[in-house]
């Protein structure tokens, strides 16, 4: 019986694999809708998600890499559609923008890498001097040196992945022959080289600005302000976000609370162990502030379709080591409460095929939703967040899973 049921479930996982590898009809129509029209409403949507990250993760954008001309243009159109919603500038010297400083290969970029910084004013006299951080990261990882063919990479690492968790070599194999004659019954070959990032953090980025659009349409403001940011070199290593919280244009002292979205646009059960319609993993939740873990489970349990928390990877010592590769950590170090959200990690991840045609918007707009509400939830308490575990003494020591 154990064995039939993990054939049964290799199989479905196969099956579901293979789904992700073709393009639907209704995606196909969706990106014809995309190009015809970039307008978005103040409402959280499916439709808006899709308009804004075919836009973020166009080739065009040449993969986003910090300092280079393709991250620029993402953070022009993302401080763009800061000021169109109706955000006030945040960033250095009163725009939108903040220079951050690193150095790759001994030399800092030739264009500046620049974090991105708009503000929602709070309705509160006093209380709107105090922020709820909502943040993502507008960088990936650029170009890579070699075109390779985008299906058979796909195909490759799906049927990869399928062996990690259990296929046998000869299931996997079988279903990558099938899955690539499939595709080349579509289409030719195609030589892609551009790490579009649609995921990785397209995904957190979009939903960043749905956020945005929705809170500065609303006619009820939150009583503290929301301090939306978009970091870049995330990818370099959270440089963005560490130098904004060692440089930041608002009193550090002022940060209430950050809420971090990353890679939340996949996550179904072909991409990662465990995942479906409601998976969403946490990390960080409860290390500083006991509250802050129990407000983030009371305003999902309100949510039409709750999530299923995934703690996992938040546990010490951990060997992915996630708690200190996401931007939330460069505000947990000084003391400042913190969640990363991700719907985990998938065989796209980091390749060239991480596209928006693969992400699943329905879950998105819901993940969207909810780091919606419970921001909203945080800026509204009477009292700060309870900070109650003690905070690292050294900002800028080595982190510790």
């Amino acid at each position: 019986m154990k064995r039939g049921n993990r054939h049964i479930s290799i199989l479905a996982a196969a099956a579901l694999a293979l789904a992700c590898a073709l393009p639907a009809r209704g995606v196909a129509q969706g990106v014809a809708q995309g190009a015809k029209s970039t307008a978005t409403t103040p409402a959280i949507t499916a439709g808006d998600l899709r308009t804004r990250l075919y836009l973020i993760a166009d080739d065009s954008m040449r993969g986003r890499l910090a300092g280079s001309v393709g991250d620029s243009l993402a953070t022009a159109y993302i401080a763009s559609e800061f000021a169109r919603v109706g955000l006030v500038a945040a960033g250095e010297g009163g725009g939108w923008f903040q220079t951050v400083h690193f150095r790759e290969g001994g030399r800092e970029p030739a264009i500046p890498a620049r974090n991105v910084i708009g503000v929602l004013r709070g309705s509160d006299p006093v209380l709107q001097n105090e922020y709820v951080v909502i943040s993502a990261h507008n960088d990936h990882v650029g170009v890579a040196r070699r075109a390779v063919d985008h299906d058979s990479l796909r195909v490759t690492n799906f049927a990869a992945a399928m062996r990690k968790r259990g296929a046998s070599a000869s299931v996997a194999q079988a279903w990558a022959t099938h899955a690539l004659d499939s595709l080349r019954a579509m289409r030719p070959p195609r030589a892609d080289s551009i790490f579009n990032g649609a995921d990785d953090d397209g995904s957190g980025t979009v939903a960043l600005l749905e956020i945005a659009e929705a809170m500065a349409a609303s006619p009820n403001k939150p009583k503290r302000s929301i301090l939306f940011i978009s970091h870049t070199a995330e990818e370099e290593g959270l440089y963005g976000s560490a130098w904004f919280t060692d440089h930041p244009t608002v009193p550090r002292d002022s940060l209430v609370a950050e809420l971090d979205m990353d890679m939340i646009g996949r996550g179904s059960p072909a991409d990662v162990a465990g995942g479906g319609p409601t998976y969403l993993e946490l990390i960080g939740t409860r290390r500083l502030s006991t509250e802050l873990g129990n407000v983030a489970e009371k305003v999902d349990a309100a949510q039409p379709i709750p999530f299923k928390f995934n703690y996992a990877f938040d546990a010490p010592g951990d060997r992915e080591q996630y708690y200190c590769r996401a931007d939330h950590y460069s505000y947990a170090r000084f003391g400042i409460p913190s969640i990363n959200f991700s719907r985990g990690d998938h065989p796209d991840y980091h390749q060239v095929t991480d596209e928006p045609q693969y992400i699943d918007y329905d879950a998105l707009t819901r993940v969207a939703i909810y780091v919606h509400d419970l921001a909203l939830a945080l800026a509204n308490l009477d009292h700060r967040v309870v900070v109650d575990h003690a905070k690292q003494k050294d900002p800028h020591a080595e982190c510790v899973q």
